[in-house]
């Protein structure tokens, strides 16, 4: 027979059981959660540093950064990366700190970059809004300087790229959670 004794001793029993297993799943969960909002900002990332990639984005602002014009390369890159908190280093050197005091993890997105371009007198051009870099090459600095295409901007400077230059690490921090 069973006593009223022996009902509340397992009530007890099944009550603690049951509260140490919902605080587990409830660990188990929050883990679960973490884990899919991390996978889901190192998906973003790497699609966007690989947009950054394939429309020459991210080629120009590491040739602007190394011809001098760190401005114009920040002002670059952070017209097209969609995160709010951020931070963004070439070779090793801060570019963009928007980080807010967010970043604290190990998050990050690595593009290895070697620059696609054939060694001559390319024209930094445009204006304080936006710059480029012609995909037009130059054998001579006074052909790149005179050329009709870029005169008439505000800033037109020629640049020597020599084929010396090795390949750039532009690494994405990212907030993990």
């Amino acid at each position: 027979m069973i006593n009223s004794i022996d009902l509340a001793i397992g009530t007890a029993i099944l009550l603690v059981g049951m509260a140490y297993w919902t605080v587990s799943i409830t660990e188990h969960n929050n883990n679960y959660v973490n884990i899919v909002k991390e996978d889901y900002i190192f998906d973003k990332g790497i699609s966007a540093m690989e947009e950054l990639s394939n429309d020459g984005t991210l080629q120009d602002a590491v040739l602007l950064y190394y011809f001098g014009k760190k401005d114009e390369a920040k002002k670059l890159i952070e017209s097209k990366l969609p995160f709010h908190h951020y931070l963004l280093y070439i070779d090793n050197n801060l570019l963009i700190n928007k980080s807010g005091g967010n970043i604290s993890s190990n998050l990050y997105v690595l593009a290895i970059l070697t620059l696609n371009r054939s060694e001559g007198w390319y024209v930094i051009y445009g204006d304080e809004n936006s710059i480029n870099i012609s995909k037009d090459r130059f054998l001579d600095y006074t052909d790149a300087y005179n050329c009709p295409t870029y005169i008439n901007y505000k800033i037109h400077m020629p640049v020597y790229l020599s084929r010396n230059i090795t390949s750039s690490k532009v690494k994405l921090y990212l907030p993990s959670s």
